[in-house]
């Protein structure tokens, strides 16, 4: 009983977890790019209206800090590009009634005047959470990012997305590390509660 329970609860997290494709952006590694509306890159498409960026963290002498700017690896998103605000989005395959918690790192463009950026996350096109990030001195060391996350319900496929509110002279928020975990039912939880305490007891 204790080993069909035990299976049962792991194979829920095999399928039910690291469902993000590339969610610190750093495929394909061929340095900064420009996304326009409706291309995919990396895994991830663009929603638009405009294009998003990804940015890569090296030295550039017109963004002071750029090369410590990243959150986790070497690139992270800049939700605007050159023109409006944008987004984008991923599909992504997961247990239909499965609950999850979406996380990310969110920042904001830190290179011109402080400013407060805005932005949703979406799934299947309604707003899971709505957050803002209000940007410091214009250098990379200064973008402090901030753990964020939302709980979502999964369908089978469904679509994720994250969309600037707000733009200011091609400066966006700005993300990255996003992760997706399942979230255990109660009933699980606790079969893993007894599990442990199982054996712990049994290796007395």
């Amino acid at each position: 009983m204790r080993s069909l329970a035990l299976v049962a609860i792991l194979s829920l997290a095999s399928a039910a977890s690291a469902q993000i494709v590339n969610g610190s952006f750093e495929s394909p590694n061929l340095g900064f790019r420009s996304v326009a509306n409706g291309q995919t890159y990396g895994g991830w498409t663009c929603s638009g209206p405009n294009d998003i960026e990804f940015v890569q963290t090296v030295v550039a002498g017109h963004l002071p800090g750029l090369e410590v700017s990243g959150y986790d690896g070497q690139y992270w998103i800049d939700l605007c590009g050159v023109g409006a605000a944008s987004g984008l989005f991923q599909m992504v395959p997961t247990i239909a009634g499965q609950a999850y918690e979406i996380s990310f790192a969110m920042a904001g463009n830190v290179w011109g005047t402080p400013t407060t950026f805005n932005m949703n996350v979406l799934w299947n096109g309604q707003v899971a959470g709505t957050f803002s990030h209000t940007t410091g001195q214009a250098h990379g060391s200064q973008m402090n990012w901030t753990l964020r996350d939302v709980t979502v319900t999964g369908t089978g496929l469904d679509r994720l997305e994250f969309r600037a509110l707000n733009a200011i002279a091609a400066r966006g928020p700005a993300i990255d590390d996003v992760q997706m975990r399942p979230i255990p039912a109660p009933g699980m939880l606790a079969m893993g509660g007894v599990l442990a305490l199982a054996g712990v007891r049994r290796r007395r």
